[in-house]
């Protein structure tokens, strides 16, 4: 089978769990009215305060999902609707931080920031998926219908190669079934990433080599294994490399203001968002043409991202996000332009969000990381993520609310401003580059410096 079509296929299933994370984000746009009624599935209707913590407590929980939709399935309380949640969080959060790694280490460079953009475009067809359940289906048949969702993921994940095993993983991942020199040299390229070496001083390997490398790569794995190698753990070079601190703390930076960018809140309660900014067109109707809006950006997203430059494109998208945010405020605070004027600018929003900001972040935690830390530098950058996404989620309900929509709106188009300010000023061009060159402009500190090099 063709090596990139290996890939893809490896990835999209990967990108499972963000399908299932985004039914578990948007659940809550279409079932708070039905919970908070007096005809509530679970027996009772359930007080704002509830709904605030049913709504966010799946973040937290991302720091595994049959048992999750079993739980909300069944549930007959408050208590279990949470528990369900925050255990669709813990088990797509895990899902999601492998996801990243694994697809960072199987991918080929040339494809590597579109196959990571996927995770995205499954997160929102996840969303389609979800307001359209919602949209069509009752509260019940829309939990049996994402129960089946986790056991099928679960069953199909099965199939997987691990990654650690060099040679015969990357047979499966590069689509043959013999050892060629393109996949020995791979080897030694990551061998010498993973040891700090040079390319350039290691002899390339031939074919008639290879039961050697075997030997040579399963005598390592038991050096490893004894504490030899203890020298390149993720805390080591973390504590001895500045460059790799630099890229982690950036990357911190980058993912949170993105998150605080209002995404999340957007898709977590568009239903109930475009009842009170547009009371007179169907939520439901809004919120699926939102989301195959949404969706179909994302695909494009996947050929974009290896088009454009990172930089380029990070920063332009959060200046016209913040640019519709800002626009969306003035039309909640001065009625001056007609009512579907606030759908068709919040669509615009989100396309533009799509394009950039919800996809680089995810890119570049794999182009900037040394290989030592990439699966520690990931859980860090990702945990960071699910605990800005719960503040947001637990707090957006209450700060409409105070500020009204038009002060949260002006906050989120602040936030989108100022991530294109930051991003000008720290965001490294990964795109294409190889990672010794993006490692090399975190020696000098945290600004971005252009290389003439480049």
């Amino acid at each position: 089978m063709n090596a990139v079509l290996v890939q893809i296929a490896v990835a999209l299933l990967l990108s499972v769990p963000t399908f299932m994370l985004a039914i578990g984000n948007t659940w809550t746009s279409y079932t708070l009215p039905i919970l908070e009624s007096e005809d509530s599935p679970i027996g009772y209707p359930i007080t704002k305060s509830d709904s605030n913590l049913i709504s966010s407590v799946i973040m937290l929980g991302s720091l595994t999902s049959i048992l999750a939709w079993s739980t909300i399935t069944t549930a007959k309380s408050v208590t279990q609707l949470v528990i369900g949640r925050y255990i669709i969080g813990l088990g797509t959060g895990l899902h999601f931080v492998t996801g990243v790694v694994y697809i960072g280490e199987m991918s080929q460079t040339s494809i590597r920031g579109a196959l990571l953009t996927l995770m995205s475009f499954m997160y929102n067809l996840g969303t389609l998926a979800s307001y359209t359940e919602g949209w069509f289906c009752s509260y019940e048949v829309i939990n049996y219908l994402n129960l089946t969702t986790a056991v099928t993921f679960t069953v199909l994940v099965m199939c997987l190669k691990e990654t650690p095993e060099a040679i015969q993983s990357l047979k499966f991942y590069r689509g043959t079934s013999m050892v060629t020199q393109e996949i020995l040299d791979e080897i030694v390229y990551l061998k010498s990433q993973l040891n700090n070496e040079n390319i350039n001083q290691i002899d390339m390997i031939s074919i008639p080599q290879i039961e050697y490398e075997k030997e040579m790569l399963n005598e390592e794995n038991n050096l490893k294994m004894n504490g030899i190698s203890k020298a390149n753990s993720a805390w080591t070079t973390l504590r001895t490399s500045k460059s790799a601190k630099r890229a982690l703390i950036v990357l911190l930076v980058q993912m949170n203001l993105c998150v605080f960018m209002g995404m999340i809140a957007v898709q977590a309660f568009a239903g109930q968002f475009f009842q009170q900014a547009a009371p007179s067109f169907s939520p439901h109707l809004c919120s699926v043409i939102l989301a195959i809006i949404v969706t179909i950006t994302s695909g494009l997203a996947v050929f974009l991202v290896e088009i454009v430059s990172r930089r380029v494109l990070m920063i332009s998208t959060c200046c016209l996000s913040g640019c519709c945010m800002a626009c969306l405020a003035s039309m909640q605070q001065f009625p001056w332009a007609p009512e579907w004027g606030i759908p068709v600018v919040m669509i615009l929003y989100c396309i533009f969000y799509q394009l950039g900001p919800v996809n680089i972040p995810f890119v570049q935690i794999a182009e900037c990381l040394p290989p030592q830390m990439n699966s520690f530098g990931t859980s860090v950058v990702m945990c960071s993520l699910f605990i800005a996404n719960f503040i947001l989620l637990f707090i957006f309900k209450p700060a409409v609310d105070i500020l009204g929509l038009s002060g949260v709106f002006l906050a989120f188009a602040s936030v989108n401003f100022l991530t294109a300010f930051v991003s000008y000023l720290i965001m490294r061009e990964t795109r294409r580059l190889p990672f010794e060159t993006v490692q090399s402009t975190f020696e000098n500190g945290y600004l971005y410096k252009r290389k003439k090099s480049y």
